[in-house]
């Protein structure tokens, strides 16, 4: 810490005011010499210092230009107010540098010391606040912020690069496949889909419905029509009880469990937001809404685009969201799916912007190589290079899924480049690693997928969200199968409209594993007596696995992409 060059760095001090206790203050003590002590004593008196307060000194004898030093409570354990006291210390920190006119700030892991803050607590405030502190601010000189972690510290490494992973908000939205426009924005898989709302599967299926529920025609006339008379006379006992402005039914004969009947309005961003805030509530995982107010009602397609989706992204910008996970916008009529993607477009291109500017803030010291083969990233966040055939890597992989696809012909194959998904898999190797004293924890596995998910897979890794999409018979985790013939059945390696098929070659970390069964959310513990001790991953058959199945989404990398 005392030898980076930053502009700015934090040290931590009790509320007892007394300077060079810890082990950071003695070291910048050293190091700054003695005046640094004399300025604090002063400066704390001048400044009022009491707990929560930032007392800003020179840096003396320090490479830096100023110390701020932030009077910290001891750890109450999460009972009260010292947890809200840090972020507020690491926001005025973050202040503080900016009313200074500084670039450039350093944050050791403050309060994990003596103070007694658990470090993957501290490690994921401090990143959450600055992230918010950019998020939320014109910057006018602050640029890089620096985290300084103690490279034995894995479980703190492992939550910035997890969070570092996901700093680009909004991902790609996918070029069109079978009338499907698909981006991932936050936590949220979000579809803009060309098709009958009526033959949707998801979750709930959201109705736009009048006061008097009289469906005469439209979308209202035909989710009424599908979903029979029960659900007809299910909204007749509702008659006039809008307070809310919906009314939730059972789903009759729609596919869908839930229909949400929203009493339509003018304001579509507002109806779009009761309804998200709604299924989380209630913990739906999927919704299917239809273009609200292009019908009957008239309104500018292009703006019901804008609109649904500002409520989308404000709703995934939630740090509460936890189960709603997929959202469809269902375009009866196909003119205007052109005016739904270019409001997707939209939002990944500010996005990207934004992505940048706070990637040009945050800075932390990493010690994983990347791997040499990898070309030059060129300031890409993901690149997909592909390789020539006459290379021993293509050679390798083309092996490996020929072994039982002999009958299949492989037009390409791609290495997947994503720093930020292989530094956290990597971490997450090496705490596995240390855990099983270096066993077998690492194989190659195949995965196959439809076209349309290729895009967050490459930008955001697998997601075990997804979980029985395809079939979920020994856990409701993410499926790698040992034989590239099981992925590339049609029911995993969906043909897209050319024929071509996905698979990607995965690393992926199975550790010890344990037999799978239906309904489980984590591996089982390896003993009932310690619940904490669990497995990695489960199988279909320990003694000759065809089949294994991962609960942590960073346990695996998806490196190669195999089209064929």
């Amino acid at each position: 810490v005392i030898l980076l060059q930053a502009d700015v760095i934090v040290n931590s001090v009790g509320t007892d005011l007394k300077f060079g206790v810890g082990p950071l203050c003695k070291a910048l003590l050293e190091k700054g010499g003695l005046g640094l002590q004399a300025e604090f004593d002063k400066e704390k008196q001048r400044q009022g210092a009491g707990q929560g307060s930032v007392v800003c000194t020179s840096g003396c004898a320090l490479a830096c230009k100023s110390v701020l030093h932030a009077i910290l409570p001891s750890w109450d354990k999460g009972q009260g107010q010292s947890l809200k006291t840090l972020e507020d210390v690491i926001n005025s920190c973050l202040k503080k540098t900016e009313e200074l006119g500084l670039r450039s700030i350093t944050f050791p892991a403050i309060g994990t010391g003596g103070f007694g803050f658990p470090k993957t607590v501290v490690s994921k405030l401090m990143f959450d606040v600055v992230f918010k502190f950019s998020s939320s601010h014109t910057r006018k000189t602050l640029q890089e912020v620096h985290f300084i972690l103690n490279p034995k510290d894995m479980d703190n490494i492992q939550v910035v690069l997890l969070r570092t992973s996901h700093l680009c908000f909004i991902r790609p939205v996918s070029t069109e496949v079978l009338g499907v426009h698909e981006m991932q924005i936050g936590s949220i898989t979000l579809q803009v889909i060309s098709g009958d709302i009526t033959k949707e599967d998801t979750e709930v299926i959201v109705n736009i419905a009048n006061p008097t529920f009289d469906a005469t025609s439209g979308v209202f006339k035909a989710i009424m029509d599908a979903a029979g008379s029960q659900v007809e006379a299910e909204c007749a006992q509702y008659d006039g009880q809008f307070q809310s402005g919906f009314i939730t039914t059972q789903g009759g004969k729609l596919l869908c469990s839930k229909i949400i009947h929203l009493i339509h309005n003018v304001d579509v961003k507002s109806q779009v937001s009761k309804v998200l805030n709604e299924c989380e509530l209630r913990m739906y995982q999927s919704v299917a809404f239809p273009a609200i107010g292009t019908g009957q009602a008239r309104q500018n397609p292009a703006k019901v685009a804008d609109d649904m989706l500002d409520a989308v992204v404000e709703f995934a910008s939630k740090r509460s969201v936890q189960h709603l996970k997929k959202i469809k916008i269902i375009i009866f009529q196909t003119s205007m799916l052109r005016d739904f993607y270019e409001s997707m477009k939209k939002r990944e291109d500010s996005d990207s912007s934004a992505g940048d500017s706070w990637l040009s803030m945050f800075k932390y010291k990493q010690s994983i190589e990347l791997p040499p083969q990898w070309e030059d990233m060129q300031e890409e966040r993901v690149k997909l290079v592909n390789l020539k055939a006459s290379l021993q890597e293509y050679l390798d992989v083309q092996n490996k899924f020929k072994k039982t696809c002999s009958n299949f012909v492989i037009e390409k194959i791609e290495r997947i480049q994503n720093p930020f998904l292989w530094q956290t898999y990597q971490i997450k190797k090496i705490s596995l690693c240390r855990k099983n004293k270096n066993e077998d924890n690492e194989k190659m596995l195949f995965h196959g997928t439809a076209a349309s998910s290729l895009s967050t897979i490459n930008y955001n890794g697998f997601n075990r969200g997804f979980a029985g999409k395809n079939a979920a018979n020994i856990g409701n985790g993410t499926y790698f199968a040992v034989d590239a013939c099981y992925s590339a059945q049609d029911t995993y390696s969906r043909p897209d409209t050319n024929g071509r098929r996905y698979m990607y070659l995965a690393r992926v970390l199975t550790g010890q594993y344990c037999a799978g069964s239906v309904g489980l959310i984590t591996p089982p513990p390896k003993n009932p007596a310690d619940p904490t001790d669990l497995y990695d991953s489960v199988v279909d058959n320990v003694a000759k696995p065809t089949m294994f199945v991962i609960f942590n989404d960073i346990q695996a990398y998806p490196e190669y992409l195999i089209t064929f």
